[in-house]
């Protein structure tokens, strides 16, 4: 494995046997070697990482059962670090004759071994890790100063010359295009597996659930791509999978794929188009605005982070990703009946009138049919979702323990509660759930078999709100209004 940050690592694990002493004997040449030590420095080093290893294969495991041994080197700026760490037998069978962490090695043991490692580095430390075993740490400072190479896809590539785009649907033999466009943009970051898998593709497109479209360069290379994703039931789809080549980007091809996309998706006969960007930058979702898409839904910590390539912040570890969900109508819909708590009137009044969509608020009332609903987790995304199909009041208790069990035992970080505004009781479920820590997050147009859902999450880990980037004004207000909700349950 091979990281580049502010330092350059790298890691190898081998078992503890003989027969791998060149590999690592060789690992430790090579490191030596790029952090710019002299061939005598390194073969210094690496007799010292040899006597380390012998070591190991000689007391660590007594019971004949040998383990690994962990081996890993971090070149920074000044200094190569070196640690080797084993999983077997403590240091000394004595706790009174266990050395402090950090001890010096050279105050722990005065054999010959311990005395060629001590004298081929600058440093030498020794801890015990408890249940992770024990590791040696070898520091050697640099003579010259090391920097990492950290050059990146974006500025390797060179832009591809001016040319015209054609918009059609995917060619089957395509895919593989389409996958290594996904691993351009996010590495393998991206939330669905299928879609770095050409087979995987083919086939979302074969079962009907995806609509595929294709920007083709004038060579016939794939420039872009965008998606139509559709639900069962639902007058609706999403437009999602969408994707630029970096070397085409500039010439308005997403552009061009929204409007293929969005005509398609009016020869369907749909009702209206769903997009989720990305809060992590403000410039997708201001095209979608730009584009006829209008914000109904925050929708927080979505799916693991995203990381797209020369966008990375070697600073601070990513948080899970959370979109703006914004819907277009594609047709007149008839004003809606909706049922929600009077404290949440307001807003969803804003929402409605910013999507141009009529609607009448009911009061609450008990359901009258046995309440029916719908499990979904999503393994990848860590994800659990409840989407009441029949709200009834009395069903609250066993919704209740499905989401439990989703963050409990599924693991999910976020689950997310549908209720359908058409339906009487969906207002008092709304209330019983922000008892136990959900929060409002927005609506989801035409996604209910009998209208819209209402969107309530809760949140199973972190999430740093200061870090959204959120666009237009309904956005924002929105965004503040989810923000309160939230705070009100933590």
């Amino acid at each position: 494995m091979v990281t580049q940050k502010h330092s350059l690592s790298t890691s190898l694990s081998v078992p503890a046997d003989m027969r791998f002493l060149k590999m690592v004997q060789g690992y430790i040449l090579k490191m030596s070697d790029i952090a710019g030590l002299s061939n005598l420095e390194g073969q210094r080093l690496e007799l010292a990482a040899e006597e380390a290893f012998m070591n190991i294969l000689e007391h660590a495991y007594p019971d004949g059962n040998p383990g690994a041994v962990f081996i890993k080197t971090e070149v920074s700026e000044t200094e190569l670090n070196l640690s080797i760490r084993d999983e077997g037998l403590p240091f000394d069978k004595s706790l009174e004759s266990y050395p402090e962490p950090a001890t010096e090695i050279e105050f722990i043991e005065e054999g010959l071994g311990f005395r060629l490692i001590r004298n081929a580095v600058d440093e030498a430390h020794f801890e015990n890790l408890g249940r992770r075993g024990k590791v040696l740490r070898l520091i050697k400072y640099l003579n010259e100063s090391f920097k990492p190479d950290h050059g990146e896809i974006s500025q390797m590539m060179e832009a591809a010359p001016p040319q015209q785009y054609k918009i059609r649907p995917m060619d089957p033999d395509e895919a593989i295009q389409v996958a290594q466009l996904f691993w351009v943009a996010y590495g393998y970051s991206y939330k669905n597996e299928d879609f770095y898998r050409p087979e995987g593709l083919v086939h979302l497109i074969g079962s009907g659930r995806l609509i595929s479209y294709v920007a083709v360069a004038e060579n016939g290379d794939v420039a872009g791509h965008v998606g139509l994703l559709k639900y069962k039931n639902v007058p609706m789809a999403e437009e999602a999978l969408l994707v630029v080549s970096p070397v085409h980007r500039g010439r308005r091809i997403m552009d061009l794929l929204h409007d293929a996309i969005q005509a398609k998706a009016k020869e369907m006969e749909l009702k209206g188009v769903s997009v989720d960007p990305v809060t992590s930058h403000i410039i997708s979702q201001r095209r979608i605005i730009q584009l006829g898409g209008r914000p109904c839904s925050l929708d927080l910590a979505a799916c693991p982070p995203r990381v797209f390539k020369g966008i990375i912040n070697e600073k601070e570890k990513p948080q899970r990703e959370s979109y703006l969900h914004c819907f277009n109508y594609l047709t007149p819909i008839s004003p809606l009946v909706v049922h929600v708590p009077s404290h949440h009137e307001e807003m969803i009044s804003k929402i409605y009138q910013n999507l141009g969509q009529q609607f009448v608020f009911e009061n609450p009332g008990i359901g009258k049919l046995p309440g029916d609903f719908q499990i979904n987790f999503d393994k990848s995304l860590k994800k659990g979702e409840i989407k009441v199909i029949t709200a009834n009041e009395n069903q609250w208790s066993e919704i209740l323990r499905v989401a439990d069990d989703l963050a409990e035992f599924a693991g999910a970080e976020v689950v997310v509660l549908d209720l359908p505004l058409a339906q009487r009781a969906s207002a008092i479920l709304c209330e019983l759930a922000e008892e136990e820590g959900f929060f409002f997050s927005g609506i989801r147009p035409c996604e209910s078999f009998d209208g819209d859902y209402l969107r309530l999450q809760r949140l199973h880990v972190p999430l740093d709100l200061s870090k959204l980037n959120i666009y237009s004004q309904l956005g924002q207000e929105l965004f503040e209004y989810v923000s309160n909700c939230r705070s009100k349950v933590l």
